[in-house]
């Protein structure tokens, strides 16, 4: 199935965002952050080495993943805050939550021109492209940029995200593993 989705923003949008990620590694972390709420047991953060072509950041995790229903009603809640929705802990492992302010998802786009997130759970994969170019042809007015979303079957023993930052901003310095660490 292959169709657009929207983000949906709430009013505290311009506040949070002012509130910028200061590396690449920052900015990893906040991606490892929201693996840790998904219930994760394992992250695994891939690294381009340095001079390589096209390079790009990788972070997969074996977290709960979400059905497309729960990236379209959660995920692209923008400033919306998980805890709000759901409680101060998570589903299965009962962790306190890391995240709060529910922006944590654009520090990818701080890093990259576009994040690709693979979300798989219960059989279904669902893939959402975020192109930081597109949503600055309309200024960055969220709720105007169709989004592509599609979703097909996956083996259902499965459950995780996959998040894929191409195009590395070239004002940052190049992800440093020891820093990241």
């Amino acid at each position: 199935m292959n169709k657009k989705a929207y983000f949906k923003v709430d009013t505290k949008l311009a506040e949070l965002l002012g509130e910028t990620y200061r590396s690449t590694e920052d900015a990893i972390k906040e991606l490892v952050d929201n693996s840790y709420d998904a219930d994760a047991e394992k992250v695994e953060i891939t690294l381009p080495k340095e001079l390589t072509p096209n390079p790009e950041i990788i972070v997969i995790d074996d977290g709960s993943g979400m059905k497309d229903k729960e990236v379209r009603s959660e995920y692209l809640n923008v400033a919306n805050s998980r805890t709000s929705r759901k409680g101060n802990l998570t589903f299965i492992k009962k962790r306190k939550v890391k995240g709060r302010k529910g922006i944590g998802k654009f520090s990818g786009l701080m890093v990259a021109e576009i994040m690709k997130i693979e979300t798989y759970t219960k059989g279904i994969i669902t893939t959402l492209t975020i192109n930081r170019t597109e949503l600055a042809k309309e200024n960055y007015d969220l709720e105007k940029v169709p989004l592509p979303i599609e979703t097909s079957e996956f083996p259902e023993k499965l459950h995780g995200t996959k998040i894929t930052l191409l195009g590395l901003n070239q004002n940052f310095s190049f992800p440093n593993p020891k820093k990241l660490a």
